[in-house]
């Protein structure tokens, strides 16, 4: 069985807080797409707080609720914790 990943606005590079676009600046659903989509390919499953670049510093969005087993939509590359 062959796996593919499904292009939506959950994986796309332009999607900003609260489900904004960047791109169209208007609100999108979980499994809204369009032709500008822009995949982030950087999430994985093991992406979290813990190997997040804005983890514990004042670039993280959720310092209270930010922990090494969760994952927020502000998830940056950066180094393994």
């Amino acid at each position: 069985m062959a796996l593919n990943t499904v292009n939506s606005c959950t994986n796309c590079d332009n999607l900003e807080k609260n489900f904004n676009c960047s791109v169209h600046n208007v609100v999108v659903d979980l499994n809204n797409t369009c032709e500008s989509h822009n995949l982030k390919v950087s999430i994985t499953k093991s992406s979290s707080c813990s190997n997040c670049s804005n983890h514990n510093t004042s670039r993280c969005s959720h310092p209270k609720q930010a922990t090494n087993d969760l994952l927020c939509f502000d998830w940056s590359k950066g180094g393994e914790a």
